[in-house]
């Protein structure tokens, strides 16, 4: 702005000095000499002006700083509910096994199966195929009952038990008594138990509070049923029991002859509770019609349906991841 002023300055003095030396010497009282007089006279006056009263400087808008004890709007964030997801493990330390150190671990896992379909030659022994794939020291009695017991009451230190009981009649009473002194050892379970209207209020009950979880109601199956509504959705579609070692995707009702009557069971979760629907009746239900839950820092899985209603392919691999998340945890809770 300086410099400016300055240019015009010297401008307006160039002017004037022209003005001096071109013009006739004016006689006094002439007209030339008033006009060139109020012409010098108005310049000069500019030029004063000018230099005493330079134009304003061009405002900024003030800077507004904010109250600090207000947040602005356009920085205030909310994750999502429905991008939350489960933890993964459970830990007993400050600390955590490595990926290695787990796959070592897992390797050489005592794990005790009960898969009592075995003695039906009809069906695919989905477990047992599933825990071949995995690995470890596998104790396999199949449908036998009595040595299923003995095994559980022995001296051996067991990581995993599974209790695939799809005849519904199988396992109850005194069977969860010694199941939950395992779970209460750090052992992991998976039990599937889609008959859980019939013995829920039976010696189950005890290892079901620890959980937090509860009996809904019954799923059945009627005749001219839609198989839409035996559609499964995945909760927690990002969860490990979908995706590790095997992604799985939400189950689709598919068999071509299916059995009518009893379909499963529906859980809901207790007040309080911490466990998680990992699989539901419908989607996007957290707390209720749960047919997957898992319980005990994933040391705990309940399914409430029967395997053998879906695909053999996904179901194994589902398998699979269960027995890979469980014992995951267990080893992260016990070591």
């Amino acid at each position: 702005m300086k410099n400016q002023i300055r240019l015009l300055s010297g401008l307006m003095v160039v002017v004037l000095a022209i003005l001096a030396c071109n013009s006739p010497t004016p006689t006094p009282g002439s007209n030339s000499d008033s006009s060139l007089y109020q012409t010098q006279t108005a310049l000069a006056l500019t030029l004063t002006a000018l230099n005493n009263n330079p134009p304003a400087p061009t405002q900024q808008p003030p800077l507004v700083i904010p109250n600090p004890t207000e947040t602005p709007q356009a920085h205030t964030f909310t994750i999502p509910t429905e991008t939350q997801q489960p933890p993964i493990l459970a830990t007993a330390t400050d600390s955590t096994l490595s990926s290695k150190q787990i796959q070592d671990k897992i390797a050489s896992a005592n794990i005790l199966i009960y898969e009592d379909i075995a003695g039906d030659p009809y069906y695919i022994t989905f477990v047992s195929k599933a825990a071949a794939k995995v690995g470890g020291n596998r104790v396999y009695v199949g449908d036998a009952m009595g040595t299923f017991m003995n095994k559980l009451n022995s001296s051996t230190k067991w990581d995993l038990i599974i209790v695939a009981s799809e005849y519904r009649s199988a396992i109850s009473g005194d069977y969860w008594t010694a199941i939950k002194q395992q779970i209460d050892n750090g052992v992991a379970v998976i039990a599937e138990v889609w008959y859980l209207d019939s013995i829920n209020s039976g010696k189950i009950t005890p290892l079901l509070d620890e959980c937090g979880i509860e009996f809904q109601k019954n799923w059945y199956r009627g005749t001219g049923f839609n198989p839409i509504d035996y559609d499964m959705y995945w909760i927690y579609p990002n969860s490990p029991v979908f995706n590790t070692p095997n992604q799985v995707d939400n189950f689709t009702y598919t068999i071509p002859d299916p059995w009518m009557g009893d379909a499963g069971d529906f859980l809901q979760l207790a007040p309080g509770s911490n466990s998680l629907i990992l699989a539901s009746h419908s989607n996007g239900h957290k707390t209720d019609l749960g047919l997957l839950t898992s319980c005990l820092d994933g040391r705990v899985l309940f399914q409430t349906f029967s395997s053998h209603d879906y695909p053999s392919d996904p179901m194994i691999k589902l398998w699979e991841n269960y027995i890979t998340f469980t014992l995951t945890n267990h080893f992260q809770f016990v070591h």
